[in-house]
């Protein structure tokens, strides 16, 4: 996966501008990593390199939203007796939401490394 274009599908996703995203490019890189490192090893990722850049840059997205919401800061602005206030705890639940749906798109390219059975005893 190219780190250039999981920036570019990101920078879209946040809604920011790319010289505004350029900064977070290492979140890409990590996020394609992390990807990379649960794909089964039959899946070619060249084949896959466009869902599976989708799905880095949506990963990318959701902890860019939690580094941002980790600060403790709240986006707010009025305009005289309106005032609107962002709700990070909502924000980061619709981030979450976009990371499932893209991991969703491409359940069938990696390993189930979080399945466990256990052997239950009863006395």
């Amino acid at each position: 996966m190219n780190p250039e274009e999981i920036l570019e599908r990101f920078v879209i996703i946040a809604n920011i501008s790319i010289t505004e995203g350029s900064p977070w490019i290492f979140l890409c890189e990590e996020a394609a990593d992390d990807i990379i490192s649960h794909i089964k090893d039959s899946v070619s990722v060249n084949e896959n390199s466009r869902r599976l850049t989708v799905a880095a840059a949506s990963l990318a997205f959701y902890r860019y939203v939690l580094y941002n919401s980790a600060n403790g800061s709240t986006s707010s602005f009025g305009a005289g007796e309106l005032r609107i206030k962002t709700d990070s705890q909502a924000t980061v639940k619709h981030a979450y939401e976009v990371w499932i749906s893209a991991k969703y798109s491409i359940s069938d390219l990696l390993r189930d490394d979080n399945f466990s059975f256990e052997r239950v005893e009863y006395e």
